[in-house]
């Protein structure tokens, strides 16, 4: 189902994600970055654009929920780590205004955890005095004993898989296993919202799937809400509770699309074994919107009015469930 950004005040919502309160709000969000005069004069109207919420006419704001697992979906580079990074506060918006809870974001916190694509871990500490650095660098108020801090360092080294890796430097760790510790650091601090950029695209295929089951894993014990960003398709409709599809720089999320399978009712693993063909159309569905939407540079950057989704269930993918549910 593609809910289109013009008309969320009616749209069918099977996660109650209105029930929630909003944890994101992005607001007419602009970013420039400065640009060489040879740039300018090739005649780009604004070259140094790179991400653009509002679009040509004004569009709503982007409103994420607690515990909303948001994908951010596009081609690589159009803008989308640029976005999250505003969400970060590691950049500041040229126009507009990120806010959490209410506040206005105006520089990094603890209560956002960040997730590269590359390998962050200190060569000269353990994967444990990795982890623990990132529970000291969030200067928290409430003063834990060294052992409590250890208990909480092995406590989210488990949550990852980790537990037999504790005392390994990174150089005897493989690419997946880097980017476990990552995740575990950005955890340490307990933050609200866990931002992830492409954390997994540098991993070879079949530990890529691994660390996405992983996520999942992750996701379920945390309750937190997640902010995603990946080029990848398939690894959006795998992870995602709301797909937000990107167009070319500058980013414009174009398309909003609530994934038909709930986690809640059913785990992701097993809705896609169970219901292969559902589950692969849908996949196609959103493939083929982000790739609409990089062979028309042109689309107006406005939200469409109407729900173009041609997603349905199919009646054997929904009588079998009806039949397992009884």
């Amino acid at each position: 189902m593609v809910l289109l950004l013009n008309s969320l005040d009616e749209y069918r919502d099977p996660y109650n994600l209105m029930d929630h309160p909003h944890k994101l709000e992005l607001i007419d969000l602009r970013l420039r970055y400065p640009v060489s005069r040879n740039l300018a004069a090739e005649g780009h109207p604004d070259p140094g654009l790179a991400v653009d919420l509002r679009g040509t006419h004004d569009a709503p704001p982007i409103n994420i929920s607690t515990g909303e697992f948001a994908v951010l979906l596009g081609p690589s580079g159009c803008g989308k780590s640029s976005l999250l990074q505003m969400i970060a506060g590691l950049v500041n918006p040229t126009e507009g205004e990120v806010r959490k809870d209410g506040e206005v974001v105006t520089g990094p916190g603890k209560d956002r955890g960040m997730v590269f694509q590359s390998y962050t871990s200190f060569p000269w500490l353990t994967v444990e005095e990795n982890v623990l650095f990132g529970l000291k660098l969030g200067n928290s108020t409430h003063k834990s004993s060294k052992i409590e801090k250890l208990e909480k360092v092995r406590e989210i080294v488990d949550l990852v898989g980790l537990s037999d890796s504790l005392r390994k430097y990174p150089r005897e760790l493989s690419g997946g296993m880097k980017q476990r510790v990552a995740i575990a650091r950005a955890l340490a601090n307990d933050p609200d919202i866990l931002l992830m950029d492409e954390p997994f695209g540098a991993l070879d295929p079949h530990i890529r799937v691994k660390m996405q089951e992983l996520m999942l894993e992750v996701e379920r014990k945390i309750k937190t809400t997640i902010v995603f960003v990946t080029h990848d398709a398939r690894e959006a409709v795998f992870l995602g509770d709301t797909i937000y599809v990107s167009t070319i720089r500058p980013c414009f999320l174009k398309y909003r699309i609530v994934h038909p399978f709930v986690k809640e009712e059913i785990p992701r693993d097993k809705a896609r074994e169970k219901y292969s063909s559902d589950f692969l159309r849908f996949q196609q569905e959103v493939e083929e919107r982000m790739q609409y939407l990089i062979e028309r540079p042109e689309t107006p950057r406005i939200s469409e009015i109407e729900d173009q989704s041609t997603f349905e269930r199919s009646t054997m993918g929904v009588l079998q469930e009806l039949s397992e549910g009884m």
